[in-house]
């Protein structure tokens, strides 16, 4: 009696795991396949790269924006946000300096700031939702060569790894009574690039053959068949939405390059 019990609450603990850990399920954007983040994400950085007008920026920006919102990434998206519209008040008040030769130089470096922040959230998307081992999964499905999956696995560890690497140099100047901030590195930008760029390149190249052996050692390179916990697939819905993004990218193209023309005949 007491065996057919604990059988029976085995067996209902094990249908109430299956009920609550669903990790084949697709919840959000944060959940697609990272092939299809990839396609995305070139299509997108393609398109910012070919245009010029600065409403087609603003509207990569609130594309991006939704993105963000649909894969939880609220409050890191409105950092972003915010950036950008302290950049174009920045420009704004650059257009009020009389010195012409000022004026142009500023509104360059201010322009290539705008044009790049959908981009570099496009990418912090990319790389803060895509789980290395569903990568190597995805990419194994596909057929790609294993020395392009090694160096994109490597990749997609570096640029999380750094960025930790740059609060941990930030921490250490501080101990060390050196002020890195935004308004040192305007004043004494050599000084400022010197105590960041150098013992983060040190760092980068030990950095990076640690995460290469790691990932030698956990047998990426092996022959045989990988598995994972979580079921690698490209749905319909993600075809669908994939779809109609790359159609959108290539209307947004076509909107911008139309606006360009119309300035030029005037």
């Amino acid at each position: 009696m007491h065996l057919e019990m604990s059988s029976k609450a085995s067996s209902v603990g094990f249908a109430n795991t299956d009920k609550l850990i669903r990790i084949d399920k697709k919840n959000s954007l944060r959940d697609i396949d990272p092939r299809m983040k990839i396609i995305i994400t070139l299509a997108f950085s393609t398109m910012l790269f070919c245009t010029a007008k600065e409403l087609t920026i603003l509207i990569s920006l609130l594309v991006v924006f939704v993105i963000f919102l649909f894969s939880g990434l609220v409050k890191k998206s409105i950092k972003f946000i915010l950036a950008y519209i302290i950049i174009v008040v920045f420009n704004y008040v650059i257009n009020l300096i009389s010195i012409e030769s000022l004026t142009i130089l500023l509104s360059a470096i201010t322009y290539t700031m705008l044009k790049f922040i959908p981009l570099v959230m496009l990418s912090y998307w990319l790389f803060s939702t895509v789980k290395v081992n569903e990568l190597i999964v995805a990419l194994e499905q596909i057929k790609i060569p294993k020395s392009i999956i090694l160096s994109l696995a490597v990749l997609f560890r570096f640029l999380p790894t750094v960025t930790e690497e740059l609060g941990y140099i930030r921490d250490t100047m501080k101990m060390r009574n050196i002020d890195l901030s935004f308004k040192r590195a305007i004043l004494q930008p050599v000084k400022t690039t010197e105590y960041i760029m150098i013992p983060l390149l040190l760092r980068s190249v030990k950095i990076s053959d640690e995460l290469a052996t790691a990932a030698l050692t956990r047998g990426i390179d092996g022959e045989n068949k990988r598995t994972s916990l979580r079921k690698v697939y490209i749905s319909f819905p993600e075809i669908v939405f994939v779809v109609l993004f790359i159609l959108f990218t290539a209307f947004l193209y076509q909107f911008d390059r139309q606006i360009v023309d119309f300035l030029f005949f005037l």
